[in-house]
């Protein structure tokens, strides 16, 4: 709880709140898919006591549930929900696009726990695919795509990389990578997706004349993207793929603290780069944006504990210890 002068406040909660609470609301925190947030939210309602003192609480939390019901009849209605809908979670999408036989699939498969078809024969995948992939202690939504070049289909993955966070191009080294990427670019420009940030994959780094190849292919791209080497089959280069995907999704890990506590360190909040402790306040509850005195700042502060004011521009893996009026 966050301490105010003599009283004592937590999102503006009152203090008599059940422990079933708490655990419902680490499931809310927890949700990404919005029928899980619609799930989380309904659990963590129904174990809020009926009394005055929580009147303002259950009045956030019914508008919270009805903007989230609002929302998931609003992408119905539109035909996201139909079989090309990938629905955002995560920290951040990044969608996988490639040529038949790249190996897309099975870089879904070692990196997240889907279970996607992966077989010799081209186009194997017929639908968009979803796996989540974590990264220290976040998680980032892989969505497998059908392959480039059928005109069927490429209207509808072009909308879904489109409103992705992260391109990863992967081509087949044992194929001309070069002009693999070559043309997986000039189908992004055709498509006028611009102003996305792009990581190039050469996978079967474990095939013969693989190294040469991948030595091409980023002498010609490694100036313009992140271009990295990996093999599904041999399980190599995986962890570093997970790091420059981290580093390219352009957003930081900040967590919360009590004064006088530890920091929740297992439950980060995702921003974007740039984002300031105004930003993050909006983000937990807008009690913070009205009632913030100043904030204490661990990590990229001149010192642990230094006080900063709402503008304070935060980094990956900051600590925020909010007081409020």
């Amino acid at each position: 709880m966050y301490e105010t002068s003599r009283r004592v406040l937590y999102f503006n909660m009152p203090t008599n709140l059940p422990p079933e609470y708490f655990e419902a609301e680490k499931k809310l925190k927890r949700a990404t898919a919005l029928k899980e947030k619609i799930s989380a939210l309904e659990k963590l309602i129904s174990t809020v006591p009926k009394h005055k003192g929580t009147d303002k609480l259950r009045a956030d939390l019914r508008r919270k549930l009805s903007q989230l019901r609002e929302e998931f009849v609003r992408k119905k209605k539109s035909g996201q929900t139909d079989s090309y809908a990938v629905e955002r979670q995560g920290a951040a999408q990044v969608v996988l696009l490639g040529f038949p036989n790249s190996g897309k699939s099975s870089v879904l498969a070692t990196l997240t726990n889907a279970h996607p078809v992966i077989a010799d024969y081209p186009m194997s995948t017929a639908l968009p695919l979803s796996g989540m992939m974590p990264f220290e202690d976040i998680q980032f939504q892989l969505v497998d795509l059908p392959p480039i070049g059928n005109e069927s289909t490429d209207g509808r993955i072009s909308g879904i990389a489109r409103n992705s966070d992260v391109l990863t191009l992967v081509v087949d080294l044992s194929d001309d990578p070069e002009i693999q990427a070559e043309l997986l670019i000039s189908q992004i420009s055709e498509w006028k997706i611009s102003d996305k940030q792009i990581v190039i994959t050469g996978n079967k780094s474990d095939l013969p004349e693989s190294e040469s190849r991948f030595k091409r292919l980023q002498h010609r791209y490694g100036s313009l993207f992140p271009v990295t080497s990996i093999s599904t089959t041999k399980k190599q280069g995986m962890e570093e793929l997970r790091r420059i995907i981290f580093e390219n999704a352009n957003i930081i890990r900040v967590y919360s603290k009590e004064p006088g506590k530890e920091p929740a360190m297992n439950t980060p909040f995702i921003l974007h780069e740039g984002s300031s402790v105004l930003n993050l306040a909006e983000l937990i509850h807008n009690d913070f944006v009205v009632n913030m005195k100043y904030a204490c700042i661990w990590g990229s502060a001149k010192f642990e504990g230094q006080r900063v004011q709402k503008d304070y521009v935060l980094h990956d893996r900051d600590v925020v210890e909010f007081h409020l009026k």
